[in-house]
């Protein structure tokens, strides 16, 4: 017998095995038959599915995987000769005020044109955060009233942190935060008196500090919800460590007096907002000598 004759035979006796079952005299009725071409679309969608499936698992498995760090840093210098700050004068409370050379801080250039108060900040969101920065997390983030000015003039802190304002004078001063996210501060802070503040949500830009008292006083604070910020020191130097490595990373370069549009570094330039991309090696990345012209300001 061969393989045609046999499917036949076993084919009747399928059939008969049903309508024995069904009974004599009764109709057997038969389900609906399947179609060829229905199975076939099915065997290809769910293919397609599980291949699909299959392809996410290694982008899946390199997200949630170890994660490489790497350093940013570099150095803003102020291009050309650099402006002499303008000197202010104490309007009020001279008799302590007046003893301290007052100057306007808005540009600040130290020694070798080294551009102080420039802010780098990471404006991705929801990235890794090395497991180093735990150690600060909480941490009091200090701004003085000292020598009738604000100590730091301009200062970055996280959302998990608080910030201590403080009053090392031995008059009143008066501090004022006009902020976005978080609800403005207007503190009235007795000399050798401190201020505890909590600021629990990010601020997409520095926000001005201000004294009413003494309108000449003025400082920046930049609040953020990750750790990835620094401000340029008196040499103009900035660094930030433990970043995310091996991932777009944008980045925002942010001066008070300044359009930081244009800015040229090692391996590209920023917009015109001053923001850029760059996607960090494991390691040291150096951005190298970042100009910034007069024209800027």
């Amino acid at each position: 017998m061969n393989s045609r004759h046999f499917l036949a035979f076993a084919c009747s006796l399928v059939g008969l095995g049903l309508a024995l079952a069904a009974g004599c005299s009764r109709p057997v009725v038969a389900g609906p038959r399947p179609d060829p071409a229905v199975a076939l679309k099915l065997r290809e969608q769910l293919s397609a599915g599980g291949a699909a499936a299959e392809g996410a698992k290694p982008e899946d498995a390199a997200a949630e995987g170890p994660v490489e760090w790497g350093t940013l840093h570099g150095v803003f210098k102020f291009a050309g000769q650099p402006p002499t700050p303008a000197p202010i004068a104490a309007t009020k409370d001279p008799e302590v005020c007046g003893k301290h050379p007052l100057v306007n801080e808005s540009i600040t250039v130290g020694p070798g044109g080294g551009l102080a108060n420039v802010i780098l900040f990471l404006r991705t969101p929801k990235v890794p955060v090395n497991p180093e920065y735990d150690k600060t997390a909480k941490d009091e983030v200090l701004l003085d009233n000292k020598n009738c000015r604000f100590e730091p003039h301009v200062l970055a802190m996280r959302t998990t942190q608080t910030l201590l304002i403080k009053n090392s004078d031995p008059i009143g001063h008066n501090s004022k935060l006009d902020l976005t996210a978080n609800a403005s501060i207007n503190a009235l802070i007795p000399s050798g008196q401190s201020a505890p503040e909590q600021l629990t949500k990010e601020e997409s830009l520095p926000k001005q500090v201000g004294c009413n008292i003494h309108p000449w006083m003025g400082a920046w604070l930049l609040v953020r919800s990750d750790p990835y910020a620094s401000v340029s020191n008196p040499t103009g130097e900035f660094k930030i460590e433990n970043l995310p490595a091996n991932r777009p990373l944008e980045f925002q370069v942010w001066q008070e007096k300044g359009n930081m549009g244009g800015l040229a570094f090692q391996g590209g330039k920023t917009d015109t907002k001053g923001r850029f991309k760059i996607k960090l090696k494991p390691g040291d990345n150096d951005l190298g000598t970042i100009e910034v012209q007069a024209s800027a300001f």
